[in-house]
């Protein structure tokens, strides 16, 4: 049995940006984001009638992994013990 996996790195980066108010803050947010990230986290703060947003961003990529066993248990175990350090599997299905 095959099982093929999709994987995603799990490192983040913090990024900064100002506005005037919350939905400011956020568009300036968003327009820091690089190219092949994605923003999976804002926070917001005010002082002296500026907003502050602190947002984490992580790399928007996926990649397939696969692994073949007997049966679907000894398989999954294959493919967990492919995913490596810094990365999570997000979905497993059987090939």
């Amino acid at each position: 049995m095959r099982l093929v996996g999709t994987i995603r790195p799990t490192a983040t980066t913090e990024i900064v940006a100002e506005g005037h108010d919350r939905g400011s803050a956020y568009e300036a947010l968003e327009a820091v984001v690089p190219e092949g990230h994605e923003l999976v986290q804002a926070h917001f703060s005010m002082k002296s009638g500026v907003t502050t947003a602190r947002g984490l961003i992580r790399p928007a990529r996926v990649e397939e992994i696969q692994a073949d066993g007997a049966d679907y248990v000894s398989a999954n175990v294959a493919l967990e013990a492919l995913v490596p350090d810094g990365y999570v599997l997000l979905s497993r299905a059987v090939k």
